[in-house]
C-alpha cells in the first residue's frame, strides 16, 4: 500500500511525496505423515493427535489431527487444527493452508483448506469425509500425508518510497505462447508421431519434461530418419488413440492448457478420452484439469454414463461429485427417466452399490 501527496505555492512549485505500508511475512511448510492410518481410528471422537512441534515466523507451532472428528457433528470427517504451541504472545496474524498430499507429493485440489486469523488455533472440522480417503489412490499403504503451509505476518513497517521514475509493468508470461508457436510450425522437431494416419511433429526435450512414460519410452529409442535439413527424426506410432486427442494433448503439453470445447458434447466426447491419455502418460495434472471440466457437464441425462466413466478410471473427485448430485432426491428421479441407471446396473455394479450406500446414509 502506498500513498502520495503534492502541494503547490504562491512560487508554482510541486512538492511530491510518497509513502508505502508493508507487511513484512515468513512462511514455511510442514509435511505431517499419517503411517498405520487404520490403527488411529481407535482414537474417540473429539479427542486429537499432536505433531511435534514446528517453527514459522518465529512461533512453535502444531497440528492436531482428529481421526475421528471434532465433535459428535463431524464423525465421518478427520479433522485438522493448526495450534499455537506454549505461551505464545496474543494477537499472531497469520495464515494456513492444509493439503492432502497425491501421489507426486503435489496438492490435490479437491482436498485443500485455507483459513486466517489473529491465532491461538484455526483450522477445519470437515478437512476429508474417512470413506472418501479410504476409496481414494492417496491413501497408501495405510498412510497420507498432509502438508500445512503457514505464513506469519511479522510486523508492519511503514517507509518514503522515491517518486521518481514509475515503476517497470513487468508483462505476464508468455512462455506457452513461444511453445505452442514452436509446435505449430514444427521448427527443429526431432520426433514424428503417427496418429491416426496423421502425423504430428514434436521435441523429445519438451515430451520427456512433461511425461514420465513418455521420458522412458523415448530416452530409449535411436534417430531412424535424416531429414531435409541433416537433422534426425525418431519415428513413433500410436495406437488406440484418435488424432484430435493426441492434438489436444500435445497442445496440453506445450500450452498448459486445453483447446476451447465449444459445444457441451464436444467437451463430453474428448474430456473422458483425455483423462485416459493422461493415466496412460502419467500426467495427473491434465487428468485433474480433464475431472473438474466432466464435474460441470454433470447433470440427470449425461450422471449414468460420467459416474460409469469415473469408476472405470479411478477418477475419485469426479465419481464423488456425481454421488453427490444423484442424493438429491429430484436429481435422481430426473436420471432415472433417462434409464442410465439401467445401463449402469449392467455395466458397473460396484459404482450402482456406492450409491445405494450413499443414498442409505443421508
Amino acid at each position: 500500500m502506498a500513498t502520495a501527496a503534492s502541494t503547490t505555492g504562491g512560487g508554482g512549485g510541486l512538492s511530491r511525496s510518497a509513502s508505502a505500508i508493508v507487511a513484512v511475512t515468513e512462511s514455511g511448510q510442514h509435511l505431517l505423515r499419517i503411517d498405520g492410518y487404520s490403527h488411529t481410528m481407535d482414537v474417540p471422537t473429539g479427542s486429537d493427535i499432536k505433531s511435534p512441534p514446528f517453527r514459522v515466523g518465529g512461533h512453535s507451532w502444531r497440528i492436531c489431527y482428529y481421526p475421528n472428528g471434532l465433535s459428535s457433528a463431524w464423525t465421518e470427517y478427520i479433522s485438522l487444527f493448526l495450534q499455537l504451541d506454549g505461551d505464545a504472545p496474543q494477537g499472531v496474524w497469520a495464515r494456513h493452508t492444509f493439503s492432502l498430499l497425491g501421489r507426486e507429493g503435489k496438492p490435490v485440489p479437491y482436498f485443500t483448506n485455507s483459513g486466517k486469523k489473529i491465532f491461538t488455533d484455526w483450522g477445519t472440522s470437515a478437512f476429508i469425509r474417512r470413506s472418501e480417503l479410504e476409496r481414494s489412490e492417496h491413501l497408501r499403504d495405510d498412510s497420507f500425508t498432509i502438508r500445512c503451509d503457514v505464513t506469519v505476518v511479522k510486523e508492519i513497517q511503514t517507509k518514503t518510497v522515491d517518486v521518481g521514475a514509475a515503476p517497470a509493468v513487468v508483462p505476464p508470461s508468455d512462455l506457452h505462447r513461444h511453445l505452442g508457436g514452436l509446435l505449430a510450425t514444427g521448427e527443429a522437431a526431432d520426433v514424428a508421431f503417427e496418429v491416426d494416419g496423421k502425423t504430428f511433429m514434436a521435441h523429445r526435450c519438451v515430451l520427456m519434461a512433461r511425461s514420465p512414460v513418455l521420458r522412458a519410452q523415448l530416452s530409449g529409442l535411436s534417430e531412424e530418419s535424416a531429414d531435409a535439413g541433416g537433422g534426425f527424426t525418431i519415428a513413433v506410432r500410436i495406437e488406440d488413440m484418435e488424432e484430435q486427442d493426441f492434438e489436444a494433448l500435445l497442445r496440453y503439453m506445450y500450452t498448459d492448457s486445453l483447446p476451447e470445447m465449444g459445444e457441451q458434447g464436444e467437451a463430453a466426447a474428448m474430456l473422458p478420452d483425455l483423462v485416459a491419455a493422461a493415466n496412460r502418460y502419467g500426467m495427473e495434472r491434465l487428468r485433474l484439469l480433464c475431472e473438474d471440466k466432466l464435474r460441470e457437464l454433470v447433470d440427470a441425462r449425461t450422471v449414468a454414463a460420467i459416474l460409469a466413466f469415473a469408476g472405470e478410471h479411478h477418477c475419485h473427485g469426479l465419481k464423488e461429485a456425481c454421488l453427490r448430485f444423484l442424493s438429491d432426491p429430484e436429481n435422481l428421479r430426473e436420471a432415472v427417466k433417462t434409464n442410465g441407471l439401467e445401463h449402469l446396473s449392467k455395466s458397473c455394479p460396484s459404482v450402482l452399490v456406492d450409491l445405494i450406500a450413499k443414498l442409505a446414509a443421508e
